[in-house]
């Protein structure tokens, strides 16, 4: 189940830029927008019905069948939106990859069972054949049984969004959030949800769920009250870079250290999604990513103050639950706060990847045996620090196997979409190496496609088990938080010395 919400958050992510862009186009020239234009309006109807169900359907075959197996799904979504009577969303993130399966199994299937020769033929006419047939029953047969079962399942999904049961959501939603599930909560389950109520509604409560800044807002403003020094300017930078910038991730290391801080995050959100649900408040696409700026844009006219209530509702009511979690604790020095690895090391134990963690600690590895010893702090702080030279065996192996760019180092931040903390680590790194006259290719990906010629992969600690069963082999740096300045002087650090080695090689 976790694999297909990854992969739906995969199909949503890769074309979000269309699925907001019918959103903006209802928001400003719909019926409620803030120009209605009935004209421009009638753009959204084929975008909505045949172009968006398309192009979800191609990009699950895409990533399943390769080209050929997108080409196959697109053809019998649109054979099958231009049947239908409502969009074809759910049926394409089904027939997409499914699709894209088939078409792979037939040509592993035919592959050693063909003449030379005609290889290119028969894959092109069995993949068209598939394609044709599939067209014709779903365009025959297909479109409208298909229809009145979705226009069911709507209505479901419609009381359910104005059912007492929505707030309890956010019970899920804000610990999987956490646990960087956060993508696939917005892409993979509500975003196809509300998308099947803008036809119908022009707007949707779903998009609201994952997306509402207020809670995060509420925590990380309780630590700039709370906190003192440069703890204090990073927890500002967090909730700027939060709230404005859309980035989430950068306030999940904070409750990462004080699980108890996601009682305050979970009351917050029941709190905005009670609001949102009394005032009938909505989005009109995904807010991608959960900027303050993009939500204003994407909120209809009508519902503009209720979507502001309801996200201030949720910081109020986060704000005041963190202050008291936090003031609850006697003393939290900045020492404390700044050497968290040992903590979140001692959990990856308890969820069996202190095997994985070890390899890059290790300085760390006696944190497991005497939990209770005074310098565990000194020990995990000097495991970030001395990192670089412990992996320096590993280091020599992959030099001379050559794996180099032109520009020396190929660095690679890593988060689960590959979109939001990554990029903005990325740009960070690229900065700091402009300041510290170094060169070296800064990209940014998902876990899953990590680029084959990345040398040093970039990651949160909680992702570090699944970067190294994508990238095996390579140099790894773990962050606890993004925007901590001693994080980035850890990747600095370890790249001087990876460049040092391979000059010595």
């Amino acid at each position: 189940m976790y694999k297909f919400g990854r992969l739906l958050s995969a199909i949503v992510s890769q074309n979000i830029a269309i699925v907001i862009s019918i959103g903006l186009i209802r928001a400003v020239f719909g019926v409620y927008g803030w120009f209605p234009n009935d004209n421009v309006n009638l753009l959204t109807g084929p975008l909505l019905n045949w172009l968006l169900p398309v192009m979800f359907g191609y990009t699950g075959g895409h990533l399943i069948g390769g080209k050929r197996g997108g080409a196959v799904a697109a053809i019998v979504v649109f054979s099958l939106a231009l049947a239908s009577t409502v969009p074809m969303i759910f049926m394409a993130f089904l027939i997409g990859p499914g699709l894209g399966w088939i078409v792979l199994r037939l040509e592993r299937l035919l592959e050693n069972r063909l003449p030379s020769g005609f290889e290119l033929l028969m894959a092109n006419f069995v993949s068209a054949l598939l394609a044709g047939g599939l067209a014709v029953f779903c365009f025959a047969y297909g479109g409208q049984a298909i229809s009145r079962a979705i226009e069911q399942l709507n209505e479901h999904i419609v009381q359910i969004a104005y059912s007492g049961w929505l707030p309890i959501s956010a019970a899920v939603i804000e610990p999987a959030k956490v646990l960087f599930l956060n993508n696939v909560m917005s892409y993979g389950i509500f975003g196809p949800l509300g998308i099947s109520q803008i036809k119908s509604l022009s707007k949707s409560v779903y998009f609201l769920l994952e997306a509402n800044p207020g809670p995060g807002m509420g925590m990380l403003l309780a630590y700039v009250i709370r906190m003192r020094g440069k703890w204090r300017g990073t927890s500002a930078s967090a909730l700027a870079i939060h709230s404005l910038g859309g980035i989430q991730e950068v306030y999940f290391p904070y409750v990462l250290m004080r699980p108890q801080l996601l009682l305050p995050l979970i009351a917050g959100n029941m709190a905005g999604i009670y609001a949102f649900q009394y005032f009938n408040a909505g989005l009109v696409s995904i807010p991608s990513p959960a900027s303050l700026l993009l939500i204003v844009g994407l909120t209809p006219p009508g519902d503009m103050p209720y979507v502001l209530l309801g996200i201030a509702v949720s910081t109020a009511v986060s704000l005041t639950l963190s202050l008291l979690v936090i003031r609850a604790i006697p003393d939290m020095p900045e020492k404390a706060i700044g050497n968290r690895e040992h903590d979140v090391v001692r959990r990856l134990v308890h969820v069996q990847q202190w095997e994985e963690v070890k390899r890059v600690l290790r300085p760390v590895s006696n944190l497991q045996a005497s939990a209770a010893n005074t310098r565990e702090e000194a020990e995990a702080a000097a495991a970030v620090r001395g990192e670089a030279a412990s992996a320096r065996t590993d280091a020599a192996m992959d030099a001379r196997q050559g794996e180099t760019d032109e520009n020396g180092y190929t660095v690679c931040f890593a988060c689960d979409a590959g979109m939001g903390s990554s990029a903005m680590g990325a740009a960070i790194l690229r900065k700091r190496l402009r300041t510290a006259r170094m060169e070296a290719t800064v990209v940014h990906s998902s876990i899953d496609q990590i680029p084959p010629d990345a040398r040093l992969i970039v990651t949160h600690h909680y992702l570090l088990k699944r970067a190294m069963e994508h990238a095996p082999g390579r140099e790894y740096v773990s962050l606890g938080n993004y925007t901590d300045p001693a994080a980035y002087d850890t990747i600095l650090e370890k790249l001087r010395s990876l460049i040092a080695l391979r000059s010595q090689t």
